[in-house]
Formats: C-alpha cells, structure tokens, sequence
C-alpha cells in the first residue's frame, strides 16, 4: 500500500504542479482571449472548437485509455516492452488513418450546415491537427502506462507556454483565432515531439505494424470510444447547437460560464488521470487494498469540490465582470446553474474509473450513452427555444443521471464506505 500512495503521489504531485502552472496560464489567457475577441467573436471561437470536439472521438475510437490500460498490465511481465512497442506502431498508424477520416468528416458537417466561410477555414485548420494529435496521444499513451506522468507534466507545461506567447502575439497583431489556432498547432507540434522522446527514454521502440490485428483492437476499445463520443457530446454539443440555431452571442456568453467549470474541474482531471493506471495494476496484483483506497479518493474529491462549487454559486456576480466585462454579465445565471456540475463531475470520472478498472468498461459505456442521449436529445429541443440557459441545466442534469447510474452499479461497495 506505501508503494502504491508513494507512486499515486509522486505522479499527482508532478501532475498537479504542471496542471497549475497550465491552468494559471491558460486561465489567465483565456481571460485576455474573451476580452480581446469581444462576446460574437469568441462565440464563434467557441463554436469552432466544438465542432472538433463532437466528432474528435472518431480519431481515437477509445484507442488511448484501452492502450493504458494493458500497458499498465503488462509492464510487469517478462514480454512486456515488446507488446508495448508493437502496440505503438499499430496505435500511431491506426490514429493517424483514423484522424484523416475524421478531419474530411468535420470540414463536411461545417459545410452543410452553413457555417460561414470564415469559420469552414478555421474549422479545417483546427480538424488537421488531429494528425498531430494520433502521433502525441499514442506516445503519451506509452508515458502514461509506465506511469511517468513526470515526463508528460512538462511536455503540457512546454505546450501551453508556446500557446500562451504566440497567442498573444497574435492577438496583438489582431489575427483574430486564426492567430490562436496557429499558436495552439505549433505548441501541439512541440509537446508530440517531447512525448515521443520520451517515450524513447522508457526504452518504446517502434514494433511491428499488424494491421490484422486493427479489427480486434478497435472491438476492444469501443467500449471506451463510445465513452468517448458520449462525453464529447455532453460537454460540446450545447455548444455546437447554440451555434448553429441561437448565433455566437449567445454560444460567447455560455462558454465564458463554461471555462470556470473545466478551470474547476482541473483538479479531478489530475487527481484521477494519476490514479487509474495504479489502480489497473493494483487490481491484478493486490485487490483487496482498493476498497480503502476508493474511500479516501472519494473523500478528497467532495471536500475539494462542494467548496467550490458554493462560493462560485455565492460569487458569480462578482468574478464574471471581474475576470471577463461587464457586457459579459448576461453569463451569471448561467455560471450559478453550471457550476453545480462540478461534485457530479469530481464523482463521475472516479466512479466510472473503479468500473473500468474491474473491467466493465461496457458498462461505462452503456451508461454514459444514456445520460448523453437524454443530454443531446433534451438539448435539441430546449436549446433553440430557451437559449443557453437551458443549456446549463441541461448539463447538470447530465452528469446527475450518470453519477447516479454509477452509484447504482457500485451500490455493494459504496454501502460498505465509511461516509
């Protein structure tokens, strides 16, 4: 148990400390980003970004948490290295074929809806990148199931430092978010290359390429993939819809209440991306210490979030003109809907990983179908009527209905807590 706290330790400690350091910079450049851009301008700034992020679950399929995942199951064994490497050459080849299909199918929905012309350009621009991203999400793979989030901490720390000049400097230049998407490829570009040395220093070498192996690799990590596509459209379709049917006022006030929550939600993000592949390993070698680590985790997430979640409530008022303008104020009462989210959020990313971690990442799967369904399917039909507001509801009810699932499926283990 003392290897497993030092190792969950170490890899949060340097996680977190580069997540802060990201987060400061991002939330402080985010800030600069909707008073430079003006509320219609950064709505479509918005839009943009959700167009890659409804349909970006196509360029992964759920390879990357289902690759984590066996790593860390197999860095133990005797053949472990050379699954890895095979596995890396298959990951990069697949993603990269699969990051090119998604790009066409984004740049085709931009058209068809009659996006503006300025916005299609953008909107390509943004969806090549996930070439990039196949090489850097395969690479970071192979870091994070040899757990040395020490490595990626820095890779994220280098990437957002190049966002946050460059993208200044395009502001200041006024290239408007052709400027910031630029700035965000280049320090993408970078971050790949430090992942993949990396991943170098743990002795990954590309393997062999089997491309007979590509069927069976995709089944298995649907379960994951669907998981995926679901949250994609839990976090950005209201985005996506807001765009299309109510205009970039409304999509700029909505995502300006959004960035607090996922600034919010930056410590659970770290928290469990460093626990999960421990616990994969701990679950093969030694499971019958989780329950007392699922107990702690558990009480770490409510004791950060609930506070957060009530003084952003109390104070919206306050930090929305604070941090963004006063012609942003229309955001509050979105903001004071929103970030109720947060506890469910903190709840459902660990509750789903102890689900996965028994290995029933279908049922996961299942359940976040259902909660994005009723998301997608509400949200179609109250946003182009009732505008962004409805769409704040919409996304804590969301998460309520998958915590709740959640809860249900691990009723026997919970039961046995100390609460």
């Amino acid at each position: 148990m003392q290897q497993f706290s030092r190792t969950v330790v170490r890899n949060s400690a340097f996680s977190l400390a580069a997540q802060l350091v990201i987060k400061v910079l991002s939330f402080g450049f985010s800030i600069v980003i909707v008073r430079n851009l003006g509320v219609e301008t950064f709505g479509q700034y918005s839009g943009i970004a959700a167009f890659g992020m409804v349909f970006v679950f196509l360029a992964d399929l759920g390879l990357a948490p289902y690759a984590v995942r066996q790593i860390a199951r197999w860095r133990e064994t005797p053949d472990g290295l050379e699954r890895a490497n095979d596995l890396y050459s298959n990951l990069i080849v697949l993603r990269l074929i699969l990051a090119l299909v998604t790009a066409l199918i984004i740049i085709a929905v931009a058209v068809l809806t009659e996006r503006p012309l300025v916005m299609i350009g953008a909107i390509a621009l943004n969806a090549f990148s996930l070439l990039i991203y196949a090489v850097q999400s395969s690479s970071g793979v192979m870091l994070s199931g040899f757990e040395r989030f020490d490595l990626t901490a820095g890779a994220n720390v280098i990437n957002q430092l190049i966002f946050v000049i460059l993208g200044g400097i395009a502001l200041w230049l006024g290239l408007g978010y052709y400027g910031l998407i630029v700035a965000a490829l280049i320090g993408v570009a970078a971050m790949t290359y430090t992942y993949w040395r990396g991943a170098r220093t743990l002795g990954v070498r590309l393997g062999k390429v089997s491309p007979a192996t590509w069927s069976a690799l995709i089944r298995a990590s649907l379960p994951f993939g669907l998981v995926s596509l679901a949250l994609g459209l839990s976090y950005k379709f209201d985005s996506f819809l807001l765009s299309i049917s109510r205009g970039d006022l409304e999509t700029g006030y909505y995502n300006a209440a959004y960035n607090l929550v996922f600034s919010a939600v930056m410590l659970s993000n770290v928290f469990n991306t460093s626990l999960y592949p421990a616990l994969a390993r701990q679950a093969a070698s030694a499971p019958h210490r989780l329950p007392a680590i699922y107990e702690r985790a558990l009480r770490y997430l409510l004791l950060v979030s609930i506070p957060i979640t009530v003084g952003t409530f109390l104070l919206a008022d306050q930090l929305v003109p604070l941090l963004y303008k006063a012609n942003y104020l229309p955001a509050v009462p979105a903001l004071q809907i929103v970030i109720w989210v947060v506890p469910f959020m903190y709840l459902s990313e660990f509750l789903g990983y102890i689900i996965v971690v028994g290995g029933h990442e279908k049922l996961v799967a299942r359940s976040v179908l259902i909660s994005s369904s009723l998301n997608v399917a509400l949200n179609f039909f109250l946003v182009p009527r009732f505008g962004f507001i409805a769409a704040a509801i919409m996304t804590v009810l969301t998460e309520v209905v998958l915590v709740g699932q959640y809860v249900w499926m691990l009723r026997a283990q919970l039961r046995e807590m100390n609460w």
